[in-house]
């Protein structure tokens, strides 16, 4: 049930934080816990437009507790009212410890969000075993986004402005503003320092918490975002037109898309020096892509076979935009008209679903991945609820869709190049991409980096930004999933000046290769081995340009 908030008795400041008996001069963890049920935050404390927020939950949890490896701490749940009371509150979640350090980790979201994330366990790709933040002192928080859902794909909160919006970037500060208006209840203070760790959907909203509020964030570590995100679902759509158009006379079968991955890793794996089961340097195995695609192509008189060719139209709809992007006779609101490609020849295994027919509404599993997320998109940002067939959407029309496209992309792109007023404050960028994603073009968040340092010069982008290219790594996942301390490495960098330089990344797969290193190589770099040593070590190898 939604919680109300009754905003009409807010206070002009939030609760001070001595609420409790005046003989309690020191108050107890319990009690300083407790002093904080039913807060109540006012709209004036909260940056963007609210009704104010309050508290509607608090536990102390004991470090004794069975399954609790964070110490103790005050777990504090909360809602932030919409100023359109028909649109959904924003639900938070903060764990204040006990042993507090000072500073602050925001957490990112997924997919169309819609549920808090975890807060108490690790941050993105963590080490196994390694304390997590909240243990190590950090006050952790996340939010809903602003809207309730059952499934992260759910697109349906859209028909609501403020949620639009909300989802959109507004959620962010929001969140933040409340829960630092809860620290000062508690501990009588705000953190020191604030940092943002979030990967895809919580990636962009890293990018976005650095781009639209460089002064209240001091670090960002975003992993795989969807930066250019109006490019991402128009790729979906484009996908699905080369897909499903002429009775899927685009579709690949799963098997044919196995034995395009599996000769794609054959032709490029020992390009680092070694066979390892991983492309590493896929620039120098795009060289190669046009002669390996022009050699699957079926020969006169062949009519395709799952495992067997590749027809003309496959390779001309189907393959050219997977691995090639596309191009618009239009601009989004970054000025780009285009959105890369993926590395569909370079070792990764196409998401183009287990059947031919085209569900209604299309699903991802069925259908080919982000055709789903695209028709979630066009019918509930764009068509206000409207039905639509993917098959017959045209992106390049002229008209209120193409103005409404380029309306959410300036709400939700993620992808200015000039972060200036983030790096003079002294704000810290670490943007980290797998090269096998098959969800976020990989190519795309390259860009953005290299267009940073174009845009800055390539000294100041270098002295507040790192961007990692790792192998392997899918979305989220991979023949190579990295486990890496990303948060004491940024803390390090903010507190100290370190960058981090030399850092080494432990696969975390279930696989045999589970253990193996490689070093952490900034883009353009790749890790090559030296000729050398033990091959599931990082020290037998180095970064090299090629």
């Amino acid at each position: 049930m939604k919680h109300t908030l009754v905003v009409a008795a807010l206070a002009a400041t939030a609760l001070p934080a001595a609420t409790f008996p005046a003989w309690a001069q020191t108050p107890s963890p319990d009690q300083a816990c407790a002093a904080l049920t039913g807060l109540r935050i006012p709209a004036t404390a909260i940056t963007l437009p609210t009704s104010g927020a309050a508290i509607t939950a608090v536990r102390l949890v004991p470090a004794n507790e069975a399954g609790n490896p964070n110490g103790e701490y005050c777990r504090v749940m909360g809602a932030i009212a919409p100023v359109d009371p028909t649109a959904p509150e924003i639900r938070f979640q903060a764990n204040l410890p006990t042993h507090w350090n000072r500073k602050a980790l925001q957490f990112g979201g997924g997919g169309y969000n819609g549920r808090i994330p975890v807060t108490t366990g690790p941050e993105v790709h963590g080490l196994q075993g390694a304390a997590t933040p909240l243990a190590r002192g950090f006050l952790t928080f996340a939010g809903d986004s602003g809207h309730q859902a059952e499934s992260a794909d759910d697109a349906s909160f859209a028909l609501n402005d403020e949620a639009l919006h909300n989802f959109g970037y507004a959620h962010i500060r929001k969140t933040l503003d409340a829960v630092r208006a809860v620290a000062e209840a508690r501990y009588g203070q705000a953190p020191r320092r604030v940092y943002f760790n979030g990967g895809s959907t919580g990636g962009r909203e890293g990018l976005t918490a650095a781009m639209r509020w460089p002064e209240a964030y001091d670090g960002i570590i975003s992993w795989y975002p969807v930066s250019s995100y109006m490019g991402l679902r128009l790729w979906g759509a484009m996908l699905g037109r080369a897909v499903y158009d002429d009775d899927a006379a685009g579709w690949i079968p799963p098997a044919m898309v196995t034995r395009i991955a599996q000769e794609s890793l054959q032709r490029c794996d020992g390009l680092d020096g070694v066979a390892d089961g991983l492309v590493s340097n896929p620039a120098a195995c795009r060289a190669g892509a046009s002669a390996a695609l022009e050699a699957l192509r079926c020969k006169a008189g062949e009519t395709g076979h799952p495992a067997h060719c590749l027809t003309a139209t496959q390779i001309d709809r189907t393959m050219r935009v997977y691995h090639q992007g596309y191009t618009l006779p239009y601009a989004f609101a970054n000025g780009l008209h285009d959105y890369l490609g993926y590395n569909s020849l370079e070792g990764i295994a196409m998401q183009l679903g287990s059947q031919a027919a085209l569900t209604s509404p299309p699903r991802s599993g069925p259908n080919a991945h982000h055709v789903d997320r695209a028709y979630q998109f066009f019918r509930y940002f764009v068509n206000g609820g409207r039905d639509l067939d993917m098959r017959r959407l045209d992106v390049t029309a002229e008209g209120p869709q193409r103005e409404r496209i380029l309306e959410i992309s300036r709400l939700f792109d993620a992808s200015r190049a000039d972060l200036s007023a983030f790096a003079q404050r002294g704000g810290k960028l670490i943007l980290l991409q797998g090269n096998d994603d098959p969800s976020v073009s990989p190519w795309e968040n390259a860009r953005l980096h290299q267009r940073m340092r174009e845009t800055m010069g390539e000294a100041r982008a270098d002295g507040f930004a790192r961007f990692f290219l790792l192998p392997g790594l899918a979305h989220g996942g991979g023949r190579f999933a990295p486990q890496w301390g990303s948060v004491a490495a940024l803390d390090n960098w903010v507190e100290n000046g370190v960058p981090p330089q030399g850092q080494v990344v432990v696969d975390g797969t279930t696989s045999q290769t589970r253990g193996r290193t490689r070093p952490l190589c900034a883009a353009p770099t790749f890790p090559r081995y030296r000729g050398e040593g033990d091959q599931n070590n990082a020290a037998s190898f180095v970064c090299a340009a090629e």
